[in-house]
């Protein structure tokens, strides 16, 4: 993604948002495999037998790809990113929920541009923010605990949750397509 052209003055709005028909889509995807994948090997776990282990094991599998499916459009926020010149504005929406929260360059430990590389031939970066230790990220959306838990279980779900994961505590922007505009945007922040 590019940043938005700007002025010295005006800030660099960066967004990564998630059109509601692709939400559905996914979300709608996601629900159909899970219950094509329990209606064609539910049985096979009842009544007990030597093949229920292993048919157990491909069962669970399958429902952690499905149910993320389910999960991602469901609870991943959009976000938009307003950084200003020693200040963060990071907007969070689902559905009809919106949440802004404001960061003073005070508030992060390091700013830096890192890669963002998965699993794809295409090279992409972001500006990762750290926040001191004892601080984690706040989306703003945690009037709904329910939806909460269950996007935290699904992210990891044998860690300790009193122990903040990596992704916890560091704010990552949406994909630059160039490491030049990356810098530029954290040159941005950065400026008095």
């Amino acid at each position: 993604m590019e940043a938005t052209p700007h002025t010295s003055g005006e800030p660099i709005i960066l967004s990564h948002i998630m059109p509601t028909p692709i939400r559905l889509i996914f979300g709608g995807v996601g629900l159909a495999l899970t219950i094509l994948l329990l209606v064609e090997l539910g049985p096979a776990l009842w009544p007990p037998s030597f093949l229920t282990l292993f048919f157990g094991i491909i069962v669970l599998g399958g429902l952690s790809v499905t149910l993320a499916f389910v999960a991602g459009s469901a609870l991943g926020p959009d976000q938009t990113w307003e950084i200003r010149p020693r200040k963060l504005t990071i907007t969070y929406q689902l559905f009809n929920q919106t949440s802004v929260k404001t960061y003073d360059l005070r508030d992060f430990e390091s700013c830096d541009v890192a890669s963002s590389q998965y699993d794809s031939d295409v090279e992409t970066y972001q500006i990762v923010c750290r926040l001191p230790l004892g601080r984690t990220v706040q989306t703003g959306l945690e009037s709904t605990p329910f939806l909460m838990a269950i996007l935290a279980f699904l992210q990891n779900p044998i860690a300790n949750f009193n122990v903040p994961r990596h992704a916890e505590i560091r704010l990552r922007s949406p994909d630059f397509s160039k490491r030049e505009e990356a810098e530029r945007a954290l040159a941005h922040l950065m400026k008095r």
